[in-house]
């Protein structure tokens, strides 16, 4: 959870500097950029989590000559693609800011903050890649210490670079850049002294075609998961820019304000996701059983938690993303908007929850279309609701493509459990040092 609010942070700590220091329409060129960003980031970080779900079934299996072999040929693939797909979007930014209608005011310091964060996109996979590594197995405590030397060295360049320099946005991402570099730097000789299991010497330097193919087809998933999640909000940002600056800004606001309480459940599902699968390749089935049914209660706690923080806070919090002098208007969009999305995160809560047990056991297709039926219905009902209800109705949209998406993977959730997991060996419980000492050997 700490991990994931990092995370978001990073963007966060950029849009409260850039919106305090820079205006409304700095803060609105961040907004149109964050989707387009996002997009491009994210599909490198879904390649890096699915190879390491596939990381957790051998470690899980105690196979770590396999585990190794994936490792490498992960890491050789996602670089090379990365480089590839990095320089792509260094040429085509701008095309994808005017290909979104973007306001002519927000596109030239949009621009600039994409083509430098895009040129370090090599860096946001490296780091994502050992991360998914380490936690892989077991190890979720130093990534988050490196995440956060790497977040405190952004909100310090922020305020050096933005504040003091007159880079403007481009400091803003020159920062987060630098802070993803040294966060990488830290993972790769952390791993070399204290991570053995996870430390390639030179001929464990292998490209195994095979493994190619089965890292490709997890992590692919999983980067098309991501790319479809930001696509439908690009296209719903389309709808968004139709509006002024301010519309624009609050948005963003409440954008940012979602990401950050979504930490919650994103933290205990990508946990999920390593236990199932790491119990999946051990074939213990009572485990995988048990930890669905505690994280059921875990989500219902979350959604009430939030709906709570939402409706008491959420005008203070908007505010947070502003300066003094910004319209009022800004604060009141992010801060309707905040509430509208919290009363449906018992929805999104389920859709997470499930999400990791399908891609723990395998069963991609059912992980990658509960999130079609999501981003698909999102669409969709912004564009309807909006055309009937206005700014309201784009807001009411989210909880409803919730809704939607979570009794789609209800559906599928009844398939796996009794297609595929009720098939498992029952095998009992083995404590956990045991069972580490035992994979270890």
């Amino acid at each position: 959870m700490l991990s994931d609010f990092l995370q978001q942070l990073y963007n966060a700590v950029d849009s409260v500097i850039i919106g305090q220091n820079l205006g409304s329409v700095a803060l609105a060129g961040v907004g149109v950029a964050t989707p387009i960003m996002s997009t491009v980031m994210n599909f490198l970080m879904g390649l890096a989590m699915g190879t390491g779900v596939i990381l957790s079934q051998y470690f899980g299996k105690g196979d770590m000559q396999t585990l190794k072999r994936v490792l490498s040929t992960g890491m050789i693939a996602g670089g090379a693609f990365t480089v590839l797909l990095s320089g792509i979007c260094v040429a085509l930014s701008e095309n994808f800011l005017v290909w979104l209608g973007t306001p002519q005011a927000a596109v030239a310091p949009a621009n600039s903050y994409l083509k430098i964060i895009f040129a370090g996109g090599v860096f946001t996979f490296l780091y994502n890649y050992y991360m998914f590594s380490m936690r892989a197995v077991g190890n979720s405590v130093a990534p988050l210490m490196f995440l956060a030397a790497g977040v405190i060295l952004n909100a310090v360049l922020d305020v050096v670079l933005v504040v003091h320099t007159p880079l403007g946005m481009e400091g803003a991402a020159i920062a987060t850049v630098a802070a993803q570099a040294l966060s990488v730097a830290m993972c790769v000789i952390y791993v070399k002294l204290r991570v053995e299991v996870l430390h390639l010497h030179r001929k464990e330097w292998v490209f195994d075609k095979k493994l190619f193919s089965t890292c490709m087809g997890y992590g692919l998933t999983v980067g098309l998961q991501q790319v479809v999640v930001y696509a439908g909000r690009i296209a719903v940002q389309g709808l968004v820019n139709t509006y002024d600056t301010d519309v624009m800004a609050g948005v963003n606001n409440a954008t940012r304000l979602d990401a950050l309480m979504q930490t919650p459940f994103r933290g205990y599902t990508n946990a999920l996701t390593n236990y199932y699968a790491q119990n999946w390749g051990a074939k213990k089935r009572m485990r995988i059983i048990s930890a669905f049914k505690d994280s059921l209660w875990l989500c219902l706690a979350n959604a009430a938690l939030f709906l709570l923080l939402g409706t008491l806070l959420a005008t203070p919090l908007s505010a947070a993303f502003v300066g003094q002098d910004s319209a009022e208007a800004v604060v009141e969009v992010g801060a309707r908007f905040t509430f509208v999305m919290v009363c449906g995160y018992t929805f999104m809560g389920v859709i997470l929850l499930f999400q990791a047990l399908f891609k723990g056991v395998a069963k991609m297709k059912f992980f990658f279309m509960t999130t079609v039926s999501s981003i698909l219905g999102r669409v969709a009902f912004s564009y309807i609701f909006e055309h009937f209800f206005g700014l309201e109705g784009l807001y009411w949209a989210v909880p409803a493509s919730w809704l939607l998406a979570g009794g789609a993977a209800c559906v599928f959730a009844v398939f796996t459990f009794a297609f595929r997991i009720n098939k498992m060996p029952a095998n009992p419980f083995t404590p956990q040092s045991e069972y580490n000492a035992h994979v270890i050997r």
